[in-house]
């Protein structure tokens, strides 16, 4: 009898079953980085309210210095107010209201000079101005003809002369108004009834202002509340019978951040000159002409009646009217030429982008090159790249945004190349990561720093990196 033979039928050591762990390694790191990712979105969200808590400080120290030196000014006026009565049906009985009626000039011409200084405040400043402003023009007081109200109804001898002017703490000098072949010293106040003020802007108003600055003047307290007043006496009133009485009136203001003009003559023209060199103009008219210089600014209006909703007489308690008279001012904005802050948003907005391209191209190494890069690693390497927004926040408060940028760049580039070489115990391949870093760094600030062609260039590019990854993931067996 043969003896059987024993075969060993044992499956080889390089065809026994791999592990799932083992199988799907990539695909498992893949799901990792992907997490880290969306954990360090965490950490994002807060540096973005720590630059909104840091807009809110900045606004917190300028509103500290203008209420001292003066806030925004828009000045409307000046406007003759003449107070009249009128025979109103009320339950059957004839009664008498007393009403005030506004005149506006006919001509109203405004040539200012402003000078510009800056303020600070701890880290933060803001542009103050000191104006020199010159009202000139007529009133054509037969535009009363056109109000039906009759002169016998009119209390002509309690008319007044008003100017809204917006902070009344900017004024440097007594204010004198030449009214035909009178002078009149202006005193304090508005004694005008019913004289409608503008409501307050929208509550969503104060998130806009945190998002992104505007150029039109905040008229939530109306362009009525706050100015200057002077009683006609019955010499000045004798211009009734002239039909035009020509004005002047010289003011000396301080303000800060803007300076606006309410267009109330039946022909408007302004003139502003300032050695500011980076304004925004703003408000319900742009400048007819206009020339911006390192030196300086020079700006020309010109509104006509025409172009607006009121007409040359207005009633105090016409509420539309008085709201469109306050949606027509026009004027120019003192602004930085580079507001940091909002340069922080955009930035943090590609935050995510240089995060997962930073994680990939880690990737990407680890697996071609054979390189075992734990999680943990991934983490700190993203912390590194959410901590550059922290630094590049604080340091632009200083030094301004394009030096910040900079240097936090070079300090968290440096530190990722020294981490990633110390981890692959490659000098070579550390230096590789950083180059494609630095390369990110600069094409996120190359978008930050351009407007109208940002989303284009920014599509392309992410197109072409795409590309590239998609190239090489060939190379990769999940």
């Amino acid at each position: 009898m043969e003896t059987p033979v024993n075969y060993d039928v044992s499956t080889p050591q390089s065809l026994k079953k791999r592990s799932i762990k083992e199988r799907y390694s990539t695909t498992i790191k893949v799901a990792i980085v992907g997490i880290l990712t969306l954990f360090l979105l965490i950490p994002l969200g807060m540096i973005r309210s720590l630059i909104y808590e840091r807009m809110d400080t900045k606004r917190s120290a300028v509103s500290e210095i203008t209420s001292k030196w003066s806030g925004e000014q828009i000045l409307t006026g000046p406007c003759i107010v003449i107070p009249y009565v009128q025979e109103l049906n009320q339950k059957e009985k004839q009664v008498l209201v007393r009403k005030n009626l506004l005149v506006l000039p006919e001509e109203l011409n405004v040539v200012a000079e402003a000078k510009a200084e800056k303020r600070k405040r701890a880290i933060y400043d803001v542009t103050v101005y000191r104006s020199d402003i010159v009202f000139s023009g007529k009133f054509n007081m037969s535009e009363l003809a056109k109000t039906g109200i009759k002169l016998e109804q009119m209390y002509l001898d309690e008319a007044r002369v008003i100017m809204g002017i917006s902070d009344l703490k900017g004024i440097r000098e007594g204010v004198v108004l030449q009214f035909g072949d009178n002078q009149l010293n202006f005193e304090s106040g508005i004694p005008v009834d019913n004289l409608y003020s503008e409501s307050t802007p929208p509550m969503d108003m104060y998130y806009m202002e945190r998002v992104k600055p505007t150029t039109s003047p905040s008229v939530s307290t109306g362009i009525f509340g706050a100015g200057l007043n002077v009683k006609l006496d019955s010499i000045a009133l004798t211009g009734v019978k002239q039909e035009a009485i020509p004005f002047t009136v010289t003011l000396h203001l301080n303000g800060s951040e803007g300076f606006y003009i309410t267009p109330i003559g039946k022909t408007t023209t302004a003139q502003l000159k300032s050695d500011w060199a980076t304004p925004s103009f703003g408000g319900g008219f742009l400048p007819e002409s206009h020339d911006v210089t390192k030196e300086g600014f020079k700006a020309q209006w010109k509104v006509i009646d025409l172009n607006r909703s009121f007409g040359q007489t207005v009633n105090a308690e016409n509420e539309t009217a008085i709201n469109q008279m306050a949606s027509s001012v026009f004027g120019v904005k003192f602004i930085q030429s580079v507001d940091q802050y909002q340069q922080n948003i955009r930035s943090v907005k590609y935050a995510i982008l240089i995060i997962l391209l930073t994680f990939v191209i880690v990737f990407f190494v680890e697996i071609l090159k054979g390189q075992l890069v734990n999680p943990f690693q991934y983490l700190l390497v993203g912390l590194a790249l959410v901590l550059f927004y922290s630094l590049l926040l604080s340091l632009s408060e200083i030094w301004g945004f394009n030096l910040a940028y900079f240097i936090a760049a070079i300090m968290t580039t440096a530190l990722i190349i020294l981490h990633m070489s110390s981890i692959l115990q490659n000098r070579k391949q550390g230096m590789f990561i950083g180059a494609l870093l630095a390369f990110l760094y600069l094409f996120v600030f190359i978008l930050i720093q351009m407007e109208s062609y940002a989303l284009l260039v920014g599509s392309i590019g992410l197109f072409c990196i795409l590309a590239v990854i998609m190239y090489y993931s060939k190379k990769l067996k999940i």
